[in-house]
């Protein structure tokens, strides 16, 4: 059984800048990642999207970058990274832990777990059991959208990112609001009206028509406040409604979880699992990739503190 001083679970912004950090101090340390890839969700939705809110980048970052130079860092501290494989149970054993996953069994005296928390996008209603080939919830290749005319579903930051993202591609671009108002960044709304995008607010899809291809050529809307209804054409749609909860994992392992799923720590960073830290979007505070990575770093010096306390004594 190979043995380390703590394991990360996740190789998100979170998990990697904490494996970084567990290293820099001389501590052995292994990632396990589900994914085939590290990198986490800015590699997994919004590669290509430029992160304009995170320190040290004025003129922002592509999001694959981002997570390209957490992984190096990571990597270079000494860290070790295991994807395509994933954590199925953790256990207090005495005063190790435990950790069964789908390739193999480990042991850690700390572990910190950045699974993050929304990993699933959520479908829209009314598509929700169909696989249509012109309907995306990720953006894997940018392309594939080049003159076609577009239309997105949602208020939030990622949106409006991806219609920023897609404006220099796409023949034209509206945004379905279902509110009265966006829930992005100011800037990013006015960024995307300044680009030509058409916003439409209180404003949602009620059907959807496929032509003789089985894509979608055709939606419905209804705006809720004047109760108008109206039919789009459509080439390519976009859905960034938000994103369904994984908590399963979390469950099962006896973890304390919020009423959101998120999980209950303490102002260490530390779970109801002795032992166990956990860091980013998992603990559902402000979930920005420069406030996971900051959240890496605390766990992970909490997490050295119990190991080697007090440290300069060791």
């Amino acid at each position: 059984m190979k043995t380390y001083d703590v394991i990360v679970v996740g190789a998100g912004p979170a998990g990697l800048t904490a494996a970084a950090n567990i290293s820099f101090r001389g501590l052995s340390c292994l990632i396990i990642e589900k994914y085939d890839f590290p990198g986490g969700l800015p590699v997994l939705l919004y590669p290509d999207k430029i992160i304009r809110d995170h320190p040290g980048f004025p003129v922002g970052i592509l999001g694959k970058e981002l997570s390209r130079m957490l992984f190096m860092q990571a990597k270079n501290a000494g860290a070790e990274i295991s994807c395509g494989e994933e954590v199925l149970e953790i256990e207090r054993k005495r005063n190790n832990l435990t950790l069964k996953t789908t390739q193999d069994i480990y042991r850690a005296k700390r572990v910190i777990v950045c699974t993050g928390i929304f990993n699933v996008p959520r479908k829209l209603e009314v598509l929700k059991d169909s696989d249509v080939p012109n309907v995306h919830y990720t953006i894997k290749n940018p392309e594939a959208f080049k003159n076609k005319r577009t239309i997105i579903v949602g208020g939030g930051d990622h949106a409006f990112d991806t219609a920023v993202q897609l404006n220099d591609i796409t023949k034209n671009i509206t945004i379905l609001v279902k509110n009265r108002y966006a829930k992005a960044k100011e800037s990013t709304v006015k960024l995307a009206e300044n680009l030509g995008t058409k916003i439409v607010y209180n404003t949602e899809i009620v059907n959807a028509f496929e032509d003789s291809t089985g894509k979608i050529d055709r939606i419905k809307t209804i705006n809720h406040e004047t109760g108008e209804k109206k039919i789009l054409n459509v080439e390519e749609l976009f859905v960034s409604i938000g994103f369904e909860p994984v908590k399963i994992f979390l469950e099962n392992n006896g973890f304390k979880l919020r009423k959101d799923g998120s999980l209950k720590v303490d102002r260490n960073l530390q779970t109801n699992i002795k032992g166990v830290f956990a860091a980013g979007d998992v603990t559902g505070e402000v979930r920005l990739i420069a406030t996971s990575c900051a959240e890496g770093i605390t766990a992970a010096v909490h997490a050295f503190e119990t190991i080697k306390k007090p440290y300069w004594l060791h």
